[in-house]
């Protein structure tokens, strides 16, 4: 059976699943709540505040995707590996250049990291709305002037769904993997063990796309009931309605359609209209009243709502910064702040300044790339060098990434001697014998000899595992040419160089900045691996694979764990 129950933001929704919830756990019942992704963590919590001990094992909290990997552990097809968002664009990637003539329009941008990116995020798009690259090159012929591109995204996206079904899945496959076989299980009269005899709560949703409506469908005709909430005033739905709860009008009366698709029951939905969340503070609720109906009840005063003209963004920062200390001096945690900006790239920096000098702790989440990271610098500089490009150059970046085993002094040695001499590629393949100072020095010093002996060390490490890599690469395929970049980083003591810098920095600076350096080198290591998954035994060129793991690099996103819990 399909139940909804329908109500305006702090209306209690939530409150009420919780309730059936726990009176189910209390009959010694068990449930599923589904919530979105960014959700599960503090759903956890909440599972533990609302049931307590005896009662909160009762329960278990999915999102979709962990959802789908479970029934995909119990029926089978969890052990296919999921391609991350880099890797999609690197298949688009391949995708245009195994098209090569056939794609007029967007060959030429093959090269584009935006591009590629771009449409990968496209290609996610049209997944999510259901459609397959067949699918859309059927629609694209009726398309008018525009359909010549249209059809062009077409045969990438279909070059995609080719290339993908030889190298892993599109996570948006993992959720009609599981429905499948969610089906196939419903089929045969059988249903895995952890959903046997549960009842599904979803909650905080406001839409879902094709896969898991697809997922919905398997679920509301294989178990008994499924509660959904959605932020819905319940009225009745208006064709051509644009509305503040249009959409969620939109996602009831698919979920009807799909309940009846599955055969199930649709009950009567239950319709919550008091705001619960507000009583307390007029001057909110009747804000809300104003955005939910465009008319509201005037008070006569409503201090919880204040409003400020500022003359520029440096000044509504001060402002904002300046209610925060006044909130501390309250007692209220930082933690229980948020500060909305329209666009954050527009007061990031004043954001910051202010904050700073307002002594406010401030977590502000924006995606960074591993690119200029030690490890991808390292990376590339061995890529650079297998492809032929200046030693010098390339052989002191490879020395002042830290993650070779020199010390400071080998490394400010050789940059010396290269910068003084300027040797060729016959000059680093033979012992370094000339004074560190230059012409004209005759008689070496002590000092001098020392200094020569470290940049020897330093030349006869470097280049002996370069010169080792580019023979263990010659003619090999993708997977080899990254078994044999991760094996160079090892001989030259990347491993043990960034457990020393890793250490320093928990030393220097605390562990969450330890941490962080830590997952550069696992990202990096992750990429490597990546590429010998999307390309295996595939042939390429240093060059294309240079270009393909530049673009893995650019279009990953390394994150930010916030240095402490009590942040605004």
């Amino acid at each position: 059976m399909l139940k909804l129950v329908l109500g305006g933001s702090g209306s209690g929704k939530t409150t009420l699943l919780y309730s059936r919830i726990k009176a189910r756990a209390e009959q010694g019942r068990r449930s599923i709540l589904l919530v979105p992704e960014q959700f599960t963590s503090s759903t956890e919590g909440r599972i533990y505040r609302e049931l307590g001990d005896a009662l909160s094992g009762m329960v278990e909290s999915f999102s979709f995707t962990s959802l789908a990997e479970r029934i995909l552990s119990a029926e089978g097809g969890a052990a296919v590996q999921t391609l991350s968002d880099a890797g999609r664009a690197v298949l688009v990637r391949r995708a245009l250049e195994e098209l090569q003539d056939h794609v007029h329009y967007y060959y030429r941008h093959r090269r584009s990291a935006a591009f590629c990116q771009m449409a990968a995020e496209t290609i996610d798009e049209l997944k999510s709305a259901g459609l397959s690259g067949q699918q859309l090159y059927t629609l694209a012929q009726d398309c008018g002037p525009e359909s010549a591109k249209l059809c062009e995204l077409a045969m990438i996206f279909q070059g995609y769904e080719t290339l993908l079904a030889g190298t892993g899945m599109d996570p948006a496959d993992r959720l009609e993997l599981a429905a499948d076989r969610l089906e196939a299980a419903l089929a045969r009269g059988e249903l895995p063990e952890f959903l046997q005899g549960r009842e599904v709560f979803i909650d905080e949703f406001d839409t879902f796309n094709a896969p898991k409506k697809r997922l919905m469908g398997a679920m509301l005709a294989a178990l008994p009931t499924v509660t959904v909430a959605l932020c819905d005033d319940g009225a009745p739905m208006v064709p051509g309605d644009m509305g503040l709860f249009s959409g969620a009008k939109q996602v009831a009366a698919q979920l009807r359609q799909l309940a009846r698709k599955s055969g199930t029951e649709v009950a009567a939905p239950e319709l919550l209209r008091r705001d619960l969340r507000h009583k307390d503070a007029p001057g909110l609720a009747a804000v809300t009243e104003l955005l939910e109906t465009g008319s509201c009840e005037t008070l006569p005063a409503a201090p919880e709502v204040r409003l400020f003209a500022a003359a520029s963004r440096e000044e509504e920062a001060r402002c904002t910064a300046a209610a925060i200390r006044r909130l501390m001096r309250q007692g209220v945690r930082c933690g229980r702040i948020a500060v909305v900006c329209r666009d954050i790239a527009k007061y990031r920096a004043a954001i910051r300044y202010e904050f700073r000098m307002a002594d406010i702790p401030l977590y502000c989440d924006e995606p960074t790339t591993p690119e200029f990271s030690a490890p991808a610098t390292a990376v590339r500089a061995l890529l650079a060098l297998l492809r032929g490009a200046d030693l010098t150059e390339n052989l002191t970046v490879l020395a002042k990434t830290g993650l070779c085993d020199l010390k400071e002094e080998q490394v400010c040695a050789l940059e010396n001697y290269a910068y003084t001499w300027s040797p060729n590629a016959a000059a680093w393949r033979t012992k370094f014998e000339k004074s560190p100072k230059g012409f004209g020095e005759n008689e070496l010093t002590e000092e001098d000899r020392k200094t020569l002996d470290d940049a020897e060390k330093a030349r006869q490490l470097l280049v002996t595992a370069v010169d080792e890599l580019r023979g263990k690469v010659r003619g090999g395929n993708a997977e080899q040419i990254s078994r044999a970049l991760y094996f160079c980083l090892k001989e030259l003591g990347a491993e043990e160089q960034q457990a020393a810098q890793v250490e320093a920095i928990r030393t220097a600076r605390g562990i969450p900045a330890a941490e962080e350096a830590a997952r550069e080198w696992n990202v990096v290591m992750q990429l490597l691996n990546e590429m010998a998954h999307l390309l295996g035994g595939q042939g390429v060129t240093i060059p294309e694979y240079e270009d393909l793991f530049s673009l893995l690099l650019r279009s990953s996103d390394l994150g930010h764990i916030p240095q402490t819990l009590d942040a605004v």
